[in-house]
Parts: structure tokens; C-alpha cells; sequence
């Protein structure tokens, strides 16, 4: 009879906790469930400057700093992207060179060359790599800046030209074909402009953004001009453009001071936003949580550093970050109140 009781309750136990898993089960579904409601630009993701970057070796570096007092800045480096990617970084800054029709990453020709992905295609690669292991993973973001001093350093750097532009979209397209790319044609919609588009409709759901990559060119001035010509609000192109305001094109911005007003008002009319928590690795003081707590308190989308999860700054644990290891969080700003500031697993 003991053994009887003994066996029932141990049957009940099993049932309860199969129950209370269940239970959590359901309320994870259900998180998850809310945010795949929510629009891509109702989210926060943190980024890396100079996602590629590798610290120049000692005599290296002193030597550039001789030349250049900037090149004290340069001294860090950045673990490879798909390291980046599993420590919850979503946004990525490459520093290009057209060189010899193909289109190199590093930031400055002979003096800081270091890269963990020395061709563009190396860092499409390692990317594309990751997300098919992780299908499922929230919208990953590229910001690309073709550096207007290589040519000057460097003979075989050239400057972009149309076919350089036509062979930077083949190649982003060519690593991520249609259903793996975010592309301003899927922003604008049936509207005419972008800036049409992100005001009235707001940017896809998350639901639909998963496993998705998109794409800005971090430029305002000629190489914009050159890449929009004949491709109004970038038809047919693969990349959005920093943009601003007053142009129809406009969809996303670089604001790169946290504390200018003008990124809430931006954020709230539907435009997506970068910012910087810190610059020039100035993570001293007092100054530096204080800039990067308004930049995450800002709403910009996307919040780039130089120290983020698992590189924290050795001497003051400086460190740019979610709770837990989370990929994002729910914008502080633009999304819905109940889920204002809680982070999202994936």
C-alpha cells in the first residue's frame, strides 16, 4: 500500500511539472509572439565601430602615432564577426577600399591594415555562415564607408565609380540572395518614396525581418549621389543610404552624438537611427557610462562601441551591452509601453 502512495505520488509530481513547464513554455511562446508583432524599428541593437579592426603590431602603431596623433585611437581589436554575432552584436561598421575591382576591409592603407576579414567577401562569408546555423536570428545590419583617403595612400585604391557600385551590389547579392536580404524595394512598398513608406507603414515586422541582413551606405555626399543617380528612393539597389530628413530617400540616419534632440523626434516619425556610445576609446572618467547610457536611453536603433560584450575595457569594465547576453532589446522610445526596455532572447 505504501509503495502504491508512493508510486502515485511520484506520478503527480511528474504531471505537475510537466504542467509547469507547459506553463513557461506558453509564456516564452507568448514574448516571443509580441515580438514578432513589433515592427523592426521598434527594437534597439547595439553594433561595433570598425567591426573588422585588429590593434597594428607595438612598433607599428608607435610609428603611426608619430605620424598621426589619431593613431593612439587605434589600438584595439575586434574578435572575428561570427564571435561578435554569438556574444549579441547585430550591427556591423566595414571600412572599404576599391582596390583592384574588388573591395578590401581595413582602415587605412600600409599604417592600419589589420582585418579580420581582409575582403569584403570574407565578411559576407563569415556572416552568411553564421546565419544559417542561426535561421531564426533577429535582422543583422552592415554600415558601409568606402574611405575617401585610400586613393591618396595607396595607387591601386581607386575611387568608386558606377561599375564599382554595380559590383558592390552583386556581391552583397550574390552572399545573400532575396528571402536572407532587407532591401529599400521592401521598405517602399507601393509608395513612392522611402520617406513615404517609413512614415505611413513603419519598417517590416520582426516576424518578417528574422534571418534577414540589410545594408546602408555610411555616406552624405558624392559616393550617395553616385550610388542614388537613376535610382530614385534606391530602386532596384541593394542598399539603403544615410540620409536625412528633407531627402525622399530617407529611411535611415547617422546621429552620432547620443544627446542630440533631434534622434527621439527622428525615431518617432519612423526613420531608423545609429548613434555612438563612445569615440576614440575615451572610456575614462565618469563621461563615458554616462554618454553610453544616453545613447541607449536616446531610442537610435542601432548603438555602436568599440567595447562591446566580451571586450569590456581592462582597466574600467567599460562594456556596451544587454542583460544577459540578449541581441536586443525593445526600444525605449517607440515601442509599446508595456514592453518598453525588456531585452529579446535571439
Amino acid at each position: 500500500m505504501r509503495s502504491f502512495t508512493l508510486v502515485i505520488a511520484l506520478l503527480l509530481l511528474v504531471v505537475s511539472a510537466g504542467a509547469a513547464f507547459a506553463a513557461d513554455r506558453a509564456e516564452i511562446v507568448a514574448e516571443r509572439e509580441a515580438v514578432d508583432a513589433l515592427r523592426l524599428n521598434q527594437l534597439q541593437f547595439v553594433g561595433t565601430h570598425n567591426s573588422y579592426h585588429v590593434r597594428p603590431p607595438e612598433k607599428s602603431l608607435q610609428a603611426a602615432i608619430s605620424l598621426r596623433s589619431e593613431a593612439k585611437e587605434w589600438d584595439y581589436s575586434h574578435a572575428p564577426l561570427d564571435v561578435q554575432l554569438d556574444r549579441g552584436v547585430r550591427s556591423f561598421e566595414l571600412d572599404m577600399h576599391y582596390k583592384q575591382g574588388e573591395f578590401a576591409v581595413f582602415h587605412v592603407p600600409f599604417l592600419d591594415s589589420g582585418s579580420t576579414c581582409p575582403k569584403l567577401a570574407d565578411a559576407l562569408s563569415t556572416v552568411r555562415a553564421w546565419s544559417d546555423k542561426h535561421p531564426d536570428h533577429l535582422p543583422i545590419s552592415f554600415l558601409c564607408e568606402l574611405k575617401s583617403e585610400g586613393p591618396r595612400l595607396d595607387r591601386t585604391i581607386k575611387e568608386v565609380d558606377a561599375e564599382g557600385f554595380t559590383k558592390l551590389d552583386a556581391a552583397i547579392r550574390a552572399a545573400f540572395p532575396d528571402k536572407h536580404l532587407l532591401t529599400p524595394d521592401d521598405v517602399r512598398g507601393s509608395e513612392e518614396t522611402l520617406r513615404a513608406a517609413v512614415q505611413k507603414h513603419g519598417w517590416p515586422k520582426v516576424a518578417e525581418s528574422r534571418g534577414r541582413v540589410f545594408f546602408i551606405l555610411h555616406d552624405a555626399g558624392k559616393q550617395r549621389a553616385l550610388y542614388t543617380a537613376e535610382h530614385p528612393s534606391q530602386r532596384g539597389r541593394a542598399m539603403f543610404v544615410r540620409s536625412d530628413d528633407s531627402r525622399e530617400d530617407c529611411a535611415i540616419m547617422v546621429l552620432d552624438n547620443p544627446g542630440a534632440p533631434a534622434i527621439g523626434e527622428m525615431v518617432n516619425r519612423g526613420y531608423i537611427v545609429r548613434t555612438r556610445a563612445d569615440s576614440g576609446l575615451k572610456v575614462q572618467g565618469k563621461n563615458a557610462p554616462a554618454r553610453r547610457d544616453v545613447a541607449l536611453a536616446s531610442g537610435a536603433h542601432i548603438v555602436s562601441t568599440d567595447f562591446p560584450a566580451g571586450e569590456a575595457d581592462a582597466k574600467t569594465g567599460y562594456v556596451v551591452e544587454f542583460p544577459d547576453g540578449a541581441a536586443a532589446r525593445v526600444n525605449p522610445v517607440n515601442g509599446p509601453e508595456a514592453l518598453r526596455g525588456k531585452t529579446v532572447e535571439k
